[in-house]
C-alpha cells in the first residue's frame, strides 16, 4: 500500500543567533510540496521514475498518485515526453487577466493556465497589520519596499512587538521559501526577551499551514505571533498567538 498522499517531510533550515550560537527550524513539506519545488528547480520535465527517485520515494505510487492531484488542481499538466513516458510540467503562471484560455507552445514544455494575477503583496500585508494595529493602540513603523530594518515595529506602553512579513508567491514552493527566509530574518533580530516577534502574511492555507506545523516549543520559544490577512477583503486580521 502506498503511503498517503499528504504524509509530511521535513526540512530543517539553521540560522545564527547574535550571541554564536544557532536556531533550528524543521519545516515539514507535504509530497506535492516536494514534487513542485522538484519540478521548478528541473530544467525539463519530469517523469514519475525520475521524481520518485529525486526525492527518495520508497514506491512510485506515491508520485504517481500525488501528480496526478496535481493535474486535476491545475498546477502541472501530465503529457507524453520524448521516449513515450508521462512527463510532468509545472504550470506557468498566465502574464494576463485570469480568464486567459489555456495555451501550449510549440515545443509543448511550457503551458499557460488560468490563474488568478492579483496576489497580496508583502506592502499590501504592512499596510493591513498597520492599520489594525495602529486601531488598537500601537505606535507603528513600517519599512516600506526594499527598505533596510525590521519590516514591522510596533509599541504600545511597555509592549514590544517585531514582525516579518511576506506576500504571496506564485507557485507552493516560492511561497515555503518565504516562510522559511522570513523565519530566518525573525531569528536574526532577537534582542528583547521581553519583546514579542511575529510573521505577517496573507491569509493563505498554505502559510496557515506552516505556521500550524511549527514546533510548540519554539513558537513558545520565540513567543511567536503569526498575523494573518484576509486575502479578500486585505483588512481582516487573523492572530495566531504561542503554542
Amino acid at each position: 500500500m502506498a503511503p498517503p498522499l499528504d504524509r509530511m517531510h521535513a526540512s530543517c533550515a539553521t540560522w545564527p543567533i547574535h550571541n554564536g550560537s544557532h536556531y533550528r527550524v524543521l519545516v515539514k513539506m507535504s509530497w506535492a510540496e516536494r514534487v513542485i519545488e522538484a519540478l521548478r528547480t528541473s530544467s525539463r520535465p519530469l517523469d514519475d521514475d525520475v521524481l520518485a527517485f529525486r526525492l527518495n520515494a520508497s514506491q512510485r505510487q506515491t508520485i504517481n498518485q500525488v501528480c496526478r492531484r496535481l493535474e486535476a488542481d491545475g498546477l502541472i499538466a501530465r503529457k507524453p515526453g520524448p521516449d513515450g513516458k508521462i512527463v510532468n510540467i509545472l504550470v506557468a503562471d498566465a502574464p494576463s487577466a485570469p480568464d486567459t484560455p489555456a495555451t501550449t507552445s510549440s515545443d509543448s514544455t511550457t503551458i499557460q493556465a488560468r490563474r488568478p494575477t492579483s496576489l497580496l503583496t508583502e506592502d499590501s500585508v504592512k499596510l493591513a497589520v498597520q492599520k489594525y494595529l495602529e486601531a488598537s493602540g500601537w505606535s507603528v513603523t513600517v519599512a516600506w519596499g526594499r527598505d533596510h530594518g525590521i519590516d514591522i515595529e510596533a509599541h504600545r506602553g511597555h509592549e514590544h512587538l517585531y514582525l516579518e512579513a511576506k506576500g504571496e508567491a506564485a507557485n507552493p514552493a516560492q511561497q515555503v521559501n518565504y516562510f522559511i527566509g522570513a523565519l530566518g530574518e525573525l531569528v536574526q533580530r532577537l534582542r528583547d526577551p521581553s519583546a514579542s516577534y511575529g510573521l505577517a502574511l496573507p491569509d493563505h492555507p498554505q502559510y496557515r499551514r506552516l505556521a500550524e506545523r511549527l514546533p510548540p516549543l519554539a513558537r513558545q520559544r520565540l513567543n511567536l505571533v503569526v498575523m494573518l490577512v484576509d486575502r479578500d477583503d486585505r483588512s481582516t486580521i487573523t492572530t495566531l498567538g504561542p503554542a
